[in-house]
């Protein structure tokens, strides 16, 4: 009997150990990242990273046939705007709050494919934000924090997705975006 209370109880916090670590973990990563990140970049502005490698981290497990751009946003000084030119070839524009959680993304495969030859113009606003305060396309994160990240094809000449990404834009609302 005793060794089946042990066993009972062991079950018990081994459970409750992996719920925690489940609930904490992706904050504690992000965290991480998210001051990493402002240490090379800052806050509320994008940085395009090189083209990954073997070694590069600044992504977990990053994809060598994709382009990276990211943007640490942090809302507490209002809305930030997000311009960026979508190319032919796959390009992806993902929202995360501080959980990891994606909240919101635009594309331009499949139904998006008409996108293809415009520039995404986003505004990101918080939760307590009004959307109908805000004209043309509005993201509402739930958090005041998180990390938007742009994706580009890198297979085959890059050319055009390389530029789409140095042509992007991430800053606070009503700062103009630097000519290209």
């Amino acid at each position: 009997m005793k060794l089946l209370k042990w066993l009972l109880a062991i079950l018990v916090v081994a459970w409750a150990g992996q719920y925690l670590l489940a609930m904490v973990a992706p904050n504690l990563i992000m965290e991480g990242v998210y001051f990493g990140g402002a240490k090379q970049g800052g806050y509320n502005q994008l940085v395009v990273r090189p083209v990954p490698d073997e070694t590069a981290r600044s992504v977990v497990r990053p994809s060598p046939d994709l382009l990276y751009a990211s943007c640490l946003y942090n809302l507490e000084d209002g809305p930030i705007v997000i311009e960026a030119p979508i190319p032919e070839r796959y390009w992806s524009m993902q929202f995360y709050q501080m959980n990891t959680d994606n909240f919101a993304g635009i594309t331009n495969q499949r139904a998006d494919s008409k996108r293809v030859g415009s520039v995404a113009k986003v505004t990101l606003i918080s939760a307590d934000d009004d959307p109908a305060n805000y004209q043309g396309e509005v993201i509402q994160s739930p958090t005041d924090r998180g990390i938007m990240l742009l994706r580009a094809s890198a297979i085959g000449d890059r050319t055009q997705q390389q530029a789409a990404l140095d042509a992007s834009y991430c800053g606070p609302q009503g700062t103009p975006a630097p000519a290209h």
